[in-house]
């Protein structure tokens, strides 16, 4: 503003002018009451920052909770109260106890109680300081000449008639002839944006002085994703040239400081330090440049070591064990760990400090583990530095209102503050200004254009405070309370865009994803009528809508040295349901996000169930064995079974469970291994030959790795082939020549080309809810198993074993078509990439 100041001087021929202070209102009154304090014209009191006062309204709602009420979630309502008491200040309301709705009463009774605290202990809220409080402080202050505002507050007029009698605080305005607005309507967001860059580009190529002002009506995407849009495009060749950036653009309103790369890290480090984090803020921290050195490729093996155990939230206790163990995390297991014992050194006190002593406490220990600036930091980095120390003081000043806390708590009031807290980047006179706020630009541009001017934003809807009697808001004309006020709003912004340029172009989108938009009823009365934006073919969604015909193959790469795949029958089943999620996810690597549960996940539940029944089987060996044994010595028999399979996959992340997670695990399994040996106590006579055997499948110059869970020879010296199946059980559709389910086909297959045959195969669903056997033989019968018929049993094997070769020709020569059958897209963790138009459209008509 002072910039637009000084052209709008340089303008009228002046070469030195005297520069106007430009403060916000709240920012005023700070500056003018310590101006008073210093000349000793007001009492000396605390004058509270945001921090102060927020931490302070928690502290009254936490006193004004009864019985009935949660502390912490009447403190949710601490930031609207905040809000609705300084709003019903600046419009001298009366706020009555005897308010008719809860949240009426609730500001009035916090309302009362904080200005008792305040009263009590010396302190002020210049929020909510009233007209006599500050009389004091403004007789002796020059008059402020107030900008971008319709109209005063109750508060400013009250001010102006005792404090400046006759002189006139709202700055008249100078009166131009309006601009007439232009009317744009493009297919999306993209091409809107597009269309804006390309106007500031000709604006700016006819004068390169000029200044021109973007202001977006669109609250999603954010106003910074906004800025990230349309620099794309007016960069062009230049994208990553940031200088050029902070010349040609500036995004106004900052992001949340929680957001920001060295705050979210620091915090993350603190929490960790502290006793635990999610792992999914663990792993961002691995990519974090502020921690020690590790090397890219380090920090990233350790990322996906973490991710695998499925561990959804590590103590810190257990994340010191599991990066001591060192088990595949790589190198960058060793540095993470003595960063976190230094760090966890310095922060180990469990003493009760004030804020003041714990901003310091964290600082010196992110110091003394290493987090710090890389040496390029840039000036954006500082600025950051500069604001996280900023967030520190704020902590900091929080002993003024708070006792002292433990260091839970002040971790907890510092990650508050900086949820609460933005951060704006410093930035030069740029040529182009976006900005998120509505408002009176209060300086005149060249060009001004306004985004997304849809009917449902703009006129906002009425969104009345509930703290505040509905009907005190619509006699202050508060623009939130009613859709008239609402209207007013928008043709008083209407009318100062127009004013505030001789250029204005409004616009809106026609279309965002799915949502179908039409224009602001208030745009057609002040213009002919709509240009449309033509699509830019470099801005089509994501999901191109094109048939399957239209896909390419993806090449083979004959320079791979085939051998063995990995994935095993996993990498056979995604080929089968979908080839274009197999080929990107196991020739290009797209893997799908790793699984975290809180609890167990399914993948080491499957390992667990695996290693218990093959423990049972080595000891019990056959029916017999089973038959002879008692109840109770079969449960002994699985505890002992258990354990063995825990201590087993303890680099699969059972090591690092919380043992209440392990015990709950244990007694399902027990539960679920006692059920499935009474089935198995129903079958026919049999001796299980092998356990977790493994052998492979070779076809096309390629073989893949199989596990068998488990083989049985029958009484009658026939085999029979059984998989443990954890997941939900697949209908048996072999005996039609279909691939259902695949692994059986294929263990079969495997053992054909091995010269072993078998009689039958089942699959043993190890659900609570659906536990038994079910599977396909070559004909007869066996008690207790539910099996389907195939007579012809040598014929359906090698009918097995084309299909399954032509699957693996298919995948290794690149095949890449979409899925057969919609239901194989409900779970693909590649929705952003699939060329499948309209998927969600198709689902089947029985569902």
């Amino acid at each position: 503003m002072l910039l637009g100041w000084a052209r709008r001087q340089q303008a009228a021929g002046h070469a030195v002018w005297s520069t106007p202070l430009i403060l916000t209102w709240d920012a005023w009154l700070a500056r003018s009451w310590q101006a008073a304090a210093q000349r000793g014209e007001v009492p000396a009191l605390l004058v509270l920052g945001t921090g102060q006062e927020r931490a302070l309204w928690e502290s009254v709602l936490q006193e004004l909770a009864g019985e009935q009420q949660d502390p912490a979630m009447l403190g949710l309502h601490a930031g609207g109260l905040m809000r609705a008491a300084a709003r019903a200040t600046q419009w001298q309301l009366k706020v009555s106890p005897s308010a008719f709705s809860e949240e009426e009463s609730l500001l009035a009774a916090a309302l009362a109680r904080l200005r008792e605290r305040c009263a009590a202990q010396g302190w002020l809220s210049l929020r909510l300081a009233q007209s006599e409080q500050l009389v004091p402080a403004l007789a002796a202050t020059p008059p402020p000449a107030i900008v971008g505002v319709p109209r005063l507050t109750a508060l400013q007029q009250a001010l102006q008639a005792r404090c400046w009698p006759g002189v006139p605080l709202l700055l008249p305005e100078p009166v131009r002839p309006p601009a007439a607005p232009r009317l744009l309507q493009a297919p999306h967001l993209e091409d809107e944006l597009a269309a804006c860059a390309r106007w500031c580009l000709e604006r700016l190529r006819a004068n390169p002085a000029a200044r021109l002002l973007v202001l977006s009506a669109c609250t999603e995407p954010s106003v910074a994703v906004q800025g990230a849009l349309l620099w794309r495009e007016l960069a062009g060749a230049r994208l990553g040239d940031e200088a050029w950036r902070a010349r040609l653009l500036a995004v106004e309103g900052g992001q949340p400081l929680a957001h920001q790369a060295l705050v979210s890290d620091a915090l993350a480090a603190l929490s960790l330090a502290g006793g635990h984090l999610e792992t999914g803020r663990l792993c961002g921290l691995l990519g974090s440049a502020y921690l020690p050195p590790a090397g890219v490729a380090a920090r990233e093996q350790l990322r996906r070591w973490l991710e695998a155990r499925g561990i959804a939230r590590w103590s810190t206790d257990a994340l010191l064990a599991a990066l001591a163990d060192g088990a595949g995390g790589g190198p960058a297991a060793d540095v993470l760990r003595q960063w976190i014992i230094r760090l966890r050194e310095r922060l180990a006190t469990s003493a009760t400090l004030g804020a003041a002593a714990w901003a310091e406490e964290f600082s010196s220990g992110l110091s003394a583990g290493g987090f710090a600036l890389p040496p390029e930091a840039d000036s954006r980095e500082l600025q950051r530095l500069a604001r996280w120390t900023e967030l520190l003081d704020e902590l900091a000043g929080l002993d003024a209102v708070l006792p002292a806390m433990q260091g839970a708590d002040a971790l907890q009031w510092l990650g508050r503050l900086a949820a609460q807290g933005r951060h704006q980047e410093a930035s030069g006179d740029a040529a182009i200004t976006l900005a998120a706020a509505q408002a009176d630009p209060v300086i005149d541009h060249d060009g001004i254009w306004v985004l997304g001017l849809t009917a449902s934003r703009w006129p906002a809807a009425p969104r009345p405070d509930p703290y505040v009697p509905h009907a005190d808001q619509r006699r202050c004309r508060w623009p939130e309370s009613g859709v008239t006020a609402r209207r007013e709003e928008a043709a008083w912004l209407l009318a100062r865009w127009q004013q505030r340029t001789p250029e204005l172009v409004l616009s809106h989108p026609l279309r965002e994803g799915e949502i179908l938009h039409r224009p602001s009823l208030l745009l057609p009365q002040i213009a002919s009528g709509w240009e449309d934006v033509a699509a830019d073919p470099a801005h089509a969604p994501a999901v191109a809508l094109q048939r399957e015909a239209d896909l390419s193959l993806l090449p083979m790469d004959t320079g791979e040295d085939i051998g063995a795949l990995r994935g095993g029958v996993e990498r056979l089943r995604v080929q089968r349901d979908c080839a274009f999620r197999a080929q990107a996810q196991w020739r290009l690597g797209a893997e799908p996000p790793a699984l975290l549960s809180e609890g167990i996940t399914p993948a080491l539940r499957g390992r667990l169930l695996h290693a218990l029944l093959q423990g049972i089987w080595l000891q019990l060996r056959d029916h017999a064995g089973l038959l002879a044994s008692s109840r109770e010595a079969l449960q002994r028999l699985a505890g002992q079974q258990w354990s063995l399979a825990v201590q087993a996959n303890a680099a699969a992340g059972t090591r690092w469970l919380p043992p209440a997670v392990l015990e709950r695990e244990r007694q399902r399994a027990l539960r679920l291994v006692q059920r499935v040996l009474e089935l198995e106590a129903a079958r026919a006579p049999f001796r299980v030959e092998a356990s977790e055997r493994e052998l492979q499948w070779i076809a096309h110059g390629a073989s893949l790795r199989l596990r068998i869970d488990r083989m049985d020879v029958l009484a009658d010296g026939s085999r029979l082939l059984l998989d443990y199946k954890t997941g939900a059980p697949r209908t048996i559709r072999l005996q039609e020549g279909e691939l259902e389910p695949l692994q059986l086909a294929l263990y079969v297959a495997a053992l054909a080309a091995a010269g072993e045959s078998v009689s039958a195969a089942t699959l043993l669903t190890l659900r609570p809810g659906e536990l038994g056997f079910s599977g396909i033989s070559d004909g007869p019968e066996l008690p207790g198993v539910r099996l389907k018929s195939a007579p012809d049993w040598a014929a359906l094997q090698a009918q097995w074993q084309a299909a399954l070769a032509e699957l693996l020709r298919a995948h290794l020569s690149g095949a890449a078509g979409l899925a057969a059958d919609i239901g194989a897209c409900r779970n693909c963790h590649l929705p952003a990439l699939c060329r499948r138009a309209g998927a969600d459209e198709q689902e089947p008509d029985d569902e």
